[in-house]
């Protein structure tokens, strides 16, 4: 009846789908706070309105770059240390050291979409489907100046090349 692969794409939307449902009960308080003249329930639906569609942008922007977990190796993130266990690599960088980050959509032996986070000691390359990968872009939003829009472009292109997602200005 359902097939797997349906399946898995609507459940890769269910976030954004629960948080689009919250919204519209927010516009619907709203709403009746508008036709009984009630200022105040007026006043808190609109800031509810504002957090919850906030809440929608970025979970609609998690579940366009969230991809299939089946990539080697594991990554963990504590507070600002990012740590990616691979079958033949790994390594550890912490938040604060970053200079520059990169996805590649080169064919590897990693697979062909690849974190490349520069740092003062090197490179530490994490494949996208990594178990643990999806958190990485909630990390990098701590990077002063990082925008979801060019690691959407680049995970989403069919190009292979090596894209910069952000540098740290020197």
């Amino acid at each position: 009846m359902f097939r797997p692969e349906a399946i898995a794409r609507l459940a890769r939307w269910k976030e954004p789908i629960l948080i689009a449902l919250v919204l519209i009960f927010a516009i619907r308080q709203f709403w009746r706070a508008v036709i009984y003249q009630s200022w105040i329930s007026g006043v808190v639906g609109l800031i509810l309105i504002a957090v919850v569609a906030s809440l929608l942008y970025v979970s609609y922007l998690r579940a366009r770059l969230k991809r299939d977990v089946n990539g080697p190796g594991i990554v963990e993130i504590d507070e600002q240390n990012i740590t990616y266990f691979g079958p033949t690599s790994g390594g550890e960088v912490s938040l604060d050291s970053i200079r520059r980050l990169q996805l590649s959509t080169l064919p590897s032996t990693l697979g062909d979409r690849n974190w490349i986070i520069w740092h003062h000691g090197g490179s530490l390359v994490i494949p996208v489907a990594s178990s643990g990968a999806d958190r990485l872009l909630e990390v990098f939003t701590a990077l002063p100046g990082f925008r979801y829009e060019p690691a959407i472009r680049a995970i989403e292109s069919d190009k292979t090349e090596i894209f910069t997602i952000w540098s740290r200005e020197s």
